[in-house]
């Protein structure tokens, strides 16, 4: 519900509390209190305990119902994890998250920039995925981060603030296009996820485990049109408030661009997602209805 103020305030009260909480709270305890608040979550959220489920026997089949509802109750804890951890991540400065952070895959990201056409950073509904902007920044430059803003307008100012750290710009996603050319053509850096359902007339169905799934061709054509490499990127937590931010080898763009060329770009973008989402599928949004009915 996007107009509806007097609810969005009661949402935004009821926040500050944890709001506060976390940020009295060593950083350590961010996680586990968001875990337990998943937890919570996954008891009386009937509706998106019930997509969960779905999504995870449609994509696993060869799983029985009671691994469905394991994971299911996992992927609770986790998004209740992640999210009390990127708010509490907010108390980093530069220095601070440097220590924080493990890399896998910086020559990718050096060689993807060298051709100076630009980098998209390709991310997915995965580990901690909030944490990929600011340590961009931080390492290589500002970054353009597109995505919807949050219908409650309390809670987007903060979520954008953390996004907006060191130098970065969100971009609104409705309408955005134009702008995202913008930023590729004069070599930036533009974060993207692939992971959410479209609608029909905005999309390409590529199927994403085993099922076909409405899918944004905007990061293949971005790519296509400008010769931006893309860079699949992944973060997760470690042990002792860690992360691990692993950039994969690059997705380079052919000459050719067609239809036929943004369908395979696109197929090869969402593969990399698959295939480290089934290495850890409870890190994985599977709350949303991702796939078509």
């Amino acid at each position: 519900m996007k107009n509806a103020p007097v609810r969005h305030a009661l949402e935004f009260a009821l926040l500050a509390p944890l709001l506060g909480l976390l940020r009295a709270l060593p950083h350590g305890a961010s996680r586990p209190l968001g875990a337990a608040l998943g937890s919570l979550a996954h008891a009386v959220d009937l509706r998106h305990r019930r997509i969960a489920r779905d999504n995870l026997a449609h994509a696993f089949p060869e799983l029985d119902a009671r691994e469905h509802r394991r994971l299911a109750h996992a992927t609770f804890r986790h998004f209740g994890a992640a999210f009390a951890d990127s708010l509490s991540a907010a108390r980093f400065d530069r220095i601070e998250l440097c220590r924080r952070v493990d890399v896998v895959g910086d020559h990718h990201v050096r060689s993807a920039e060298r051709a100076g056409r630009g980098l998209i950073v390709l991310g997915w509904h995965y580990g901690n995925w909030e944490i990929i902007s600011a340590y961009v920044a931080h390492a290589y430059g500002p970054m353009v981060p597109v995505g919807r803003p949050i219908d409650n307008p309390h809670l987007d100012r903060s979520v954008r603030a953390l996004r907006q750290r060191f130098g970065n710009r969100q971009l609104d996603k409705r309408g955005a296009v134009r702008e995202m050319f913008k930023v590729l053509r004069a070599g930036g850096r533009l974060g993207l996820l692939i992971d959410q359902r479209v609608r029909a007339e905005e999309a390409i169905e590529i199927d994403f485990f085993g099922r076909p799934a409405w899918t944004s061709p905007i990061v293949a054509r971005l790519a296509l049109k400008t010769g931006a490499p893309i860079v699949p990127t992944f973060a997760d937590h470690r042990p002792g408030g860690r992360y691990l931010v692993r950039f994969e080898e690059p997705i380079w763009p052919g000459e050719v661009d067609d239809a036929a060329a943004t369908g395979e770009l696109t197929r090869r973008a969402v593969a990399a997602g698959e295939r480290v989402i089934r290495g850890a599928p409870e890190r994985w949004l599977w709350l949303h209805r991702r796939w078509k009915r």
